[in-house]
């Protein structure tokens, strides 16, 4: 395992076997080549297609890194939530599991710009809402912030392109099919990263966050409470939290699939077009659209 923190020089974090570095990063994939990756962060369409063709396997924390992998290539990509310390958030989802999906979540993640993109922070939350309740029928996007910094692209392949270098926030909701609904609020100007969740259900409710998880049934007894433990995400780097997630085989790097980052995927899409619209969108069009692309 490889991991690179941006294909810029002045913001690559490497830690290969040797921890050695490069001043050029296609040195740098060509040294590393046939190596899975861990990949935070963009780079130009030449450096994803470079990394495609040198690494079978490319985990990510940002979104939408191998939307245009080349044909053929054999590479494939596993989309990581924002923050691979996520023992409360699984064990909510096993409680979930067992008890039945919730009627209402609320799911915030919140982090600074060196924590990762909005698309991030916006896709960290997605993946436990879709996990936990499954995809909407629409999602409807506010966003709040002072600028909106477009890419350089001339023509952005997807919307959420355009929201790659924004700096603000995001309130999301969502609406299912059978009348349950959803809320995420996402931002990267906060200064420390934090998640946090509300779900509530026939079981009761669950409030969990990356230190802590307590399950209280309807007539408020306590079921469950987790551990209280330090929040490791405060100690290490982004991309070193992730390494060494996906080194040590913990869950998170077992359980994500293709399927499941393909509806994140469409989900944060959808967002991001209504940011632009001011219309309820569908993820399941997106998905139409995104797998015909």
């Amino acid at each position: 395992m490889t991991c690179v923190g941006s294909t810029n020089a002045e913001n690559r974090k490497s830690f290969g076997p040797d921890a050695q570095g490069f001043d050029d990063f296609r040195i740098f994939s060509a040294a590393t080549r046939a190596t899975p990756l861990l990949f935070v962060g963009f780079g130009s369409p030449s450096s994803r297609a470079l990394i495609a063709r040198n690494h079978p396997v490319i985990f990510t924390t940002e979104p939408w890194f191998g939307h245009q992998t080349p044909s053929g290539s054999g590479a494939y990509e596993i989309l990581l939530p924002g923050s691979p310390v996520d023992g409360r958030f699984a064990h909510a989802s096993e409680i979930f599991d067992q008890a039945g999906a919730p009627d209402i979540a609320q799911i915030t993640s919140l982090g600074a710009l060196e924590h990762g993109s909005i698309l991030a922070r916006i896709y960290d939350a997605a993946f436990f809402l879709v996990r936990w309740m499954g995809t909407p029928e629409r999602v409807s996007a506010s966003v709040g912030g002072d600028l909106r910094h477009r890419t350089r692209d001339d023509q952005p392949d997807a919307a959420s392109r355009s929201f790659r270098m924004w700096v603000g926030s995001f309130a999301i909701t969502c609406q299912f099919a059978d009348g349950r609904a959803g809320l995420i609020m996402a931002s990267n100007q906060h200064p420390t990263s934090s998640r946090s969740a509300l779900a509530c259900g026939s079981f009761g409710a669950v409030r969990v966050d990356d230190a802590a998880l307590e399950w209280r049934d309807a007539n408020n007894a306590l079921v469950d409470r987790g551990v209280q433990t330090p929040n490791e995400w405060e100690c290490a780097s982004h991309a070193a939290v992730a390494a060494a997630s996906l080194r040590s085989g913990s869950a998170i790097g077992r359980s994500l699939a293709r399927d499941h980052g393909a509806q994140c995927r469409a989900f944060v899409e959808a967002a991001c077009l209504s940011a632009y619209t001011l219309e309820a969108e569908s993820p399941f069009k997106m998905a139409e659209i995104l797998a015909n692309g």
